[in-house]
């Protein structure tokens, strides 16, 4: 058995190419993302800009439904 190597995705938020981390519709969040997203605060300088990546993520599933 031969191990694969792990595909590098570009993470929407960081915009890194990283080889673990999650997919929402289609869209990369990469695990150090994914967890400064889960564990900030709304008073937190980088909040406003999850928010806002994550709307283009759902804006993103939204237009590709039509």
């Amino acid at each position: 058995m031969g191990t694969h190597p792990k595909e590098i995705s570009s993470c929407i938020i960081c915009h890194q190419g990283k080889d673990q981390g999650i997919r929402i519709c289609g869209q990369f969040i990469c695990s150090d993302c994914e967890r400064d997203i889960v564990n900030s605060d709304v008073r937190d300088e980088h909040y406003q800009h999850y928010v806002n990546e994550m709307k283009r993520i759902w804006l993103s599933a939204l237009t590709l439904g039509h």
